[in-house]
């Protein structure tokens, strides 16, 4: 009983901001906001993002809600950094955009899914980046392709592979051997006879 009353005064709190508020854009209500996420049309993956950025798309804007040591450590684009506790104070609600998806995202989905639901009740178009910064950073910046894949070089992996070469650059260069276990080339028996190899394939960006 004291969720569901929390749970309306919390939206009842949320509209009255939004109707105070001259950004917002449409009117929603709890069932709207609900159906959109039965429908799962309130998400945005981080491929999609990867390509909205590199297309240079300008309808919409990314927002973080994490906290600003978070932040500095490591962000999105040109993202705006507004922590979740600020996200529905009146000064946030009177300057974010109404003409522009707003897109949230924290270091996984559930604060950035809470800001998409109250700034959804306050009458913006939000969405939420599944997984966070954390599926960006796993998903785009250093995806985890097996050498099965790479062998095969698929479509997807391909794919991957141009978005971390996009948005980190090529690393290869970069990489450095551990003074501690020098490079020792194998030694082969002339003896043995050995399979052809295929010839090696081409990496990086």
């Amino acid at each position: 009983m004291k969720k569901t009353l929390k749970a309306t005064l919390l939206s009842l709190s949320v509209a009255s901001a939004a109707a105070c508020s001259p950004s917002a854009k449409y009117d929603v209500s709890l069932i709207d906001v609900a159906q959109a996420a039965a429908r799962e049309d309130d998400r945005v993956s981080a491929h999609e993002l990867a390509t909205w950025l590199i297309e240079g798309r300008g309808d919409f804007k990314l927002i973080d809600v994490r906290t600003p040591a978070d932040f500095e450590n490591g962000s999105i684009g040109d993202a705006e950094n507004i922590p979740i506790a600020q996200i529905v104070s009146d000064e946030t609600l009177a300057r974010l955009p109404g003409n522009r998806m707003l897109l949230m995202y924290s270091n996984g989905s559930e604060n950035a899914a809470k800001a998409a639901v109250m700034l959804r009740l306050a009458g913006f178009d939000a969405h939420l980046l599944v997984g966070g910064y954390t599926g960006w950073h796993e998903q785009i910046l250093n995806p985890d392709i097996s050498s099965e894949a790479l062998d095969g070089e698929s479509l997807q992996v391909s794919e991957q592979r141009a978005y971390a070469c996009y948005f980190v650059g090529e690393r290869s260069d970069t990489a450095e051997l551990p003074a501690s276990k020098p490079f020792v080339p194998p030694v082969f028996d002339e003896t043995e006879e050995l399979e052809d190899l295929p010839p090696p394939a081409e990496e990086g960006c």
